[in-house]
């Protein structure tokens, strides 16, 4: 018996539902950093198996734990929170609608996808992870039904892919939903399709990291300007051209935010460019 199985057997008699982390109060909107969990594994599946008794797609779910990488259950907590969630709000997505498939929801098609996505494209978990931690309810939950409408398990050729673009989820929620509520879905469509572009199997990994370093310069220096990059310049570019002329990017910013002018940024990073 594996220790996750050993572990489910013991606390299964004293399952206890955690609270749930999108509830209490006023909860901003946009791009909004959320504290990652620190439950341990016992208090998770403790909770789930508590969630378990009152719907069978999370008793189904619960069946699984044992094959799934432990490392996912708190995105499988997070998943029920989120599908207890309720906003007040014209753009409020309920989870627990009925899907296309008689007799499950949306919900329960994306919890019951974990296990198997768990360990043959772990990469696409920690993006969602990375998505519910850097943004709002609604955006979370409208990701979740977008990402997970996707076979993910069968995604693994653009696992580097999904791994770069991960780590700039935090610059991608706060250009796309910053700005406040628009009453529809137009900033979470730009920002699922943001995300969804970087992932393509197109796209160079190096150079999507390299979208984080260009992104930050851009907030941190221009307040008064709005230098043109063209994502796809950069997502498809020579990696090596782009290396080189970033030594150059902070000058090239601050100069022009000094004249007022709107640079194309894309296009200066992607050509080999000599500034000195």
């Amino acid at each position: 018996m594996s220790l996750l199985s050993k572990v489910t057997s013991k606390i299964s008699e004293e399952a206890k539902i955690l609270p749930n982390r999108f509830l209490g109060g006023f909860m901003p909107m946009g791009a909004v950093k959320q504290n990652p969990r620190t439950n341990t594994t016992e208090e998770l599946i403790s909770s789930i198996n508590a969630h378990a008794k009152d719907n069978p797609e999370i008793a189904e779910f619960a069946k699984q734990i044992k094959d799934m990488n432990p490392k996912y259950l708190g995105l499988a907590q997070d998943i029920i929170d989120l599908s207890n969630v309720q906003e007040f709000l014209n753009t409020n997505i309920n989870l627990k609608q009925a899907s296309k498939i008689p007799g499950k929801t949306n919900f329960g098609i994306i919890l019951n996808q974990l296990p198997v996505v768990s360990r043959e494209n772990p990469a696409a978990l920690d993006l969602t992870q990375e998505v519910i931690n850097n943004s709002d309810a609604t955006n979370a939950k409208f990701f979740l039904l977008k990402f997970f409408g996707y076979d993910l398990a069968k995604a693994k050729g653009v696992s580097e892919q999904i791994k770069a673009t991960s780590e700039i989820v935090p610059n991608i929620a706060k250009d796309t939903l910053s700005g406040g509520y628009t009453m529809d879905y137009t900033k979470n469509n730009e920002f699922f399709n943001f995300i969804m572009h970087l992932c393509s199997g197109d796209s160079k990994p190096e150079n999507i990291k390299i979208l984080s370093h260009i992104m930050t310069s851009i907030d941190k220096i221009c307040k008064k300007t709005s230098p043109k990059c063209n994502i796809d310049d950069i997502r498809l570019g020579d990696t090596k051209v782009i290396k080189e002329n970033m030594e150059a990017l902070p000058y090239l910013l601050e100069n022009a935010e000094a004249q007022g002018k709107n640079i194309d940024l894309s296009g200066f990073l992607t050509k080999n460019v000599n500034l000195n």
